[in-house]
Formats: C-alpha cells, structure tokens, sequence
C-alpha cells in the first residue's frame, strides 16, 4: 500500500479489532511502511478480501476506541506523564531507570484511565490521533474505497512482491521469538 505508517497504523488497529470480533481468533496485525500484515494463528484460512473496506463513519470511533489499549498509548502516555512532570524521581539530578519509569508510567495509567477526562490520557490521545497518525487521510481513503474511486483487488501471487519482502522479513522479525 502506499499510504505510509500514518495511514496504515490506524488502519491496522480497526483491522485488528474487526477481526478479533469476526472471527474470535487473538489475531495480531503489524504495520509498516509498505503495507499492513495480519496473522491469524490456529487457522490456514485468510481473512475475508472486505475485512480493509470498513465504513468511513465508523473507522475513527473503532480507532480511538482501540487505542487507549495499545503499546503506543502507553508509551506516549509515559512520556507525556514525564513532561507534565506526573512521575517524579526519587533523587533529583539522577535518572530513573526505563523500566522504573514504565512501571510507574503503567500504574498511573491504570489510575487515570478511570478518569476519561483526566488531561494527560487527553494530551496522549490527541498526540496518537493526530501526531502520530493520520486519521483524516484514512477516513478520506475509506471515503474514497467506499464510492470505489480507489479499488480494493484481493491478489494471491506464488512469491511476495519487492515491498511485501520487507514487510515479511519485519514479520518474522517480530514474531520469530515469540513464546520463548
């Protein structure tokens, strides 16, 4: 595809979600560049072809509503926690340790997500939603695959295209030691 990890990012989140409801599979969707890939474990059957065609009205309520959940929720929350100065240190002038962090970072996550109003879980989600993604340009291509300006065709070919490559190499990048 070539609408960048902006577009696809998002995209690959309401695909995710779609699918888990679908099929109730744990599926796990990973995104890049070049394009989305999705994996269906315990299955040899692929997705439906109109799994990527979701309504345009739908696609930011279904992204927003499973971003909160993501690693890029948490972690952009933990840094914004850290600017709004939410974590402190325990000595001043001294670092904490990443893991330190994170580990404060996630429970006060877990506080403040009780509060949908709280102003750092706003602040991180207005950062994901619209610094780190590209929501309206998915709405605009969903729009655009919704009155078929831009046609989805479902290819089955014997060997990964130039991009797909890079993508299955991320792949199995990210998936090879899992479950070790």
């Amino acid at each position: 595809s070539p609408f960048g990890a902006r577009v696809h990012a998002p995209w690959a989140l309401a695909l995710g979600c779609l699918l888990r409801e679908r099929t109730g599979i744990d599926v796990q969707v990973m995104h890049a560049d070049d394009g989305i890939v999705i994996r269906l474990p315990d299955t040899d059957d692929p997705p439906p072809a109109d799994v990527a065609i979701i309504d345009p009205d739908d696609i930011e309520a279904i992204v927003t509503r499973e971003l909160g959940g993501s690693a890029l929720f948490a972690s952009r929350f933990r840094e914004c926690a850290a600017r709004s100065l939410l974590l402190p240190t325990r000595s001043p002038g001294k670092r904490t340790p990443l893991w330190q962090q994170r580990q404060r970072s996630s429970q006060l996550l877990s506080v403040a997500a009780q509060y949908g109003e709280f102003p750092v879980v706003l602040e991180t989600m207005r950062e994901c939603l619209q610094d780190v993604f590209d929501l309206p340009g998915l709405v605009g291509l969903m729009r655009e695959v919704a009155s078929r300006a831009i046609r989805v065709v479902d290819v089955e070919t014997a060997q990964p295209s130039p991009y797909s490559r890079t993508l299955l190499f991320d792949y199995v990048g990210a998936f090879m030691y899992e479950g070790d």
